[in-house]
Parts: structure tokens; C-alpha cells; sequence
């Protein structure tokens, strides 16, 4: 297996991801898995603009993903970027197997809660999180490799919006 990193961050691929995750872990391929985008091509153009020449990047939606993974070894440094919590689980859930997942921007929108620095959820994406923790998974909060890592367990049921 070589799933390098998973991370969820609403934003895809952007600067961070470009110059900070994808050279930190030597990243051949970014696979966007997102029910949305797959179906979004003027998206799927922008994020493959965004992404470095030397990376490959490719997008499914979420069952596709974990039929594909059954079938095949992925052979490339790969990067999976998710955009919520719940379709992390989905995967999980599924049978693909990660080593530790890294949340990034999930932004605050009407209907979330703030639990930490750039870190918004629904309830369904808190939940999520909570099972995803209970399958023994290493949740950490990091925008950048270089920060802090704030671990989930310690921020999923702050409900003031106070997190770090």
C-alpha cells in the first residue's frame, strides 16, 4: 500500500497542499474522492491547474473509490483528499485502510460548529469523526506539517466553538 497521506480539506488542492504536504511526502499522485466534484468538471479542470506538473491527479466519487481500491494496489506515493468527515468514514468503512488521517480546512458555514483552528462540523460530520475514532484511528488537526498537531479525541465534543 502506498496511501502516503489522507487528509480532509475543503479547499482540495491549494497552495499548502501544493508546496507544503505533496514535497513533505514526495507525492506522485493526488486522488480527490468526492461525490461532488467527480461530477464537476469545470472543478476537476481548476484543481488539476492547482496541482504541481510532476503530480498525477485524479478524482472519483467515493463507492467507485473503494471498488477500485479492492481491485487494485496502488502503486504511486498517493495523497487522498476528502472534503468532510463523513465520506472519510464512508471509506473506512469500506476497507480502505490509513494509517492516520489529517484534517485540514473545513470551513465554518451556517449549520457548523467551530471545534478548532479552521475546523467547522455539522452534526453528521462530528459524528463521523467520533466513529472514525472509535475504529482506532488517529485523527490529527494540522494545516500545515510544521504546526502543531491538535489530536481530534481532545476537541470532538468542545461544543462552545472554543477550540484551538
Amino acid at each position: 500500500m502506498s496511501i502516503e497521506l489522507v487528509r480532509i480539506d475543503d479547499r482540495l488542492i491549494h497552495g499548502q497542499i501544493a508546496t507544503t504536504w505533496i514535497n513533505d511526502y514526495n507525492i506522485e499522485q493526488v486522488l480527490i474522492v468526492d461525490d461532488n466534484v467527480v461530477q464537476d468538471k469545470m472543478q476537476q479542470s481548476v484543481i488539476s491547474m492547482t496541482a504541481p506538473a510532476n503530480v498525477k491527479v485524479k478524482v472519483f466519487g467515493v463507492d467507485s473509490f473503494i471498488g477500485i481500491y479492492k481491485k487494485n494496489p496502488i502503486k504511486r506515493r498517493t495523497m487522498i483528499v476528502l472534503t468532510n468527515s463523513i465520506d472519510a468514514y464512508r471509506l473506512l468503512a469500506g476497507g480502505v485502510q490509513i494509517d492516520y488521517l489529517n484534517v485540514g480546512g473545513m470551513r465554518f458555514l451556517d449549520g457548523r460548529t467551530k471545534i478548532a483552528r479552521a475546523v467547522s462540523v455539522t452534526p453528521e460530520e462530528r459524528e463521523a469523526f467520533k466513529k472514525i475514532i472509535e475504529m482506532g484511528i488517529d485523527v490529527r488537526i494540522q494545516m500545515i506539517p510544521r504546526d502543531e498537531i491538535v489530536e481530534m479525541k481532545n476537541v470532538i465534543d468542545n461544543t462552545d466553538g472554543g477550540g484551538k
